[in-house]
């Protein structure tokens, strides 16, 4: 599907491409086979378009007089895993869109959406391929800001000692996510610069600062993630902090208690061996004297631990 940008959007036929104008065109991966040639592209980037490697580091590639890269996008909605693969082709006013993976069809979407609400007065190449670009990354500021609200209800957690077995997974899940979005906007970091490049000489000098616009977006949104991710740091390490601290207490106490209850076994074992020499078995008060002397050794025990703080 072929579409002619002049004084409106008009649907072409690809033999019927006229180079003064800019040419937006989104394809399948089959029908790229069948009109590579015609575009002049070489075999080789349709081979790395059916490739199954998924590089989240996407750039572009310089051709005799063309661009080539594939892209890799993400679902904002699911994002532990590459969702959408595209092939791109640019060209002097030519701008090729080959979908090589998209199961939800955003892709399509997107570039209708785009050419459906198009203001064509002035209207360049580079312009188009910016805004075109930015769809894939201008609705991620909202998923960042939920993923540092999330972040924060598990510090929130760790404060009101709400913890569970799954923290560490939800934890651990929140970061291979972070990770995929800080190579998913890497990607476009380096398409921006290799688009600001104009290695080829097929952009206008004076519409470069829109590559430039891209690249610094991407830039601002890695940015943002790298914070998350030292955000996520420091919660993890105050999770296993107040691990440490809970296991600190108990073993505080059980060590009170041992402490308390030592003299009492030692009453206990000397008064355990019998000898009939001990005036206090023959004693008739000689069994509250014994009850008597343990709790009181009890009592200054636990009065001298409280008064130190150590209870």
């Amino acid at each position: 599907m072929f579409y002619q940008l002049s004084n409106e959007v008009k649907k072409i036929h690809p033999n019927n491409i006229n180079p003064d104008f800019l040419t937006v065109g989104i394809i399948s991966l089959e029908e790229l086979e069948q009109c590579y040639v015609q575009f002049g592209f070489s075999y080789l980037t349709v081979e790395e378009c059916k490739s199954d490697a998924q590089h989240l580091h996407g750039t572009l590639g310089s051709y005799h007089d063309y661009l080539f890269g594939v892209i890799v996008g993400v679902n904002p909605g699911q994002i532990i895993k590459v969702q959408d693969r595209i092939g791109l082709y640019i060209k002097q006013n030519l701008l090729l869109i080959v979908v090589i993976e998209d199961k939800d069809n955003s892709t399509r979407l997107k570039l209708l959406g785009l050419l459906g609400n198009l203001k064509l007065d002035n209207l360049s190449q580079e312009r188009f391929i910016f805004v075109f670009l930015e769809r894939f990354i201008n609705e991620d500021y909202s998923l960042l800001v939920n993923i540092e609200n999330d972040i924060s209800e598990h510090e929130d957690r760790i404060i009101d000692h709400k913890l569970d077995n799954s923290f560490n997974y939800q934890i651990t899940a929140i970061r291979k996510k972070l990770l995929l979005l800080d190579n998913y906007y890497q990607q476009f970091i380096a398409i921006g610069e290799e688009l600001e490049e104009n290695s080829i000489d097929i952009f206008k000098e004076g519409n470069l600062h829109y590559f430039r616009l891209l690249a610094g977006r991407a830039a601002r949104l890695c940015d943002s993630v790298r914070m998350l991710q030292e955000y996520s740091v420091h919660v993890r390490e105050s999770y296993h902090a107040q691990l440490d601290n809970d296991m600190n207490r108990i073993m505080k106490t059980f060590t009170v208690v041992t402490t308390v209850f030592l003299p009492l076994t030692l009453i206990v074992g000397w008064y355990g061996m019998n000898f009939t020499s001990m005036p206090e078995l023959t004693w008739r008060y000689g069994y509250l004297y014994v009850i008597t002397i343990s709790i009181l050794i009890a009592v200054i025990c636990f009065i001298y631990f409280k008064k130190k703080k150590f209870m």
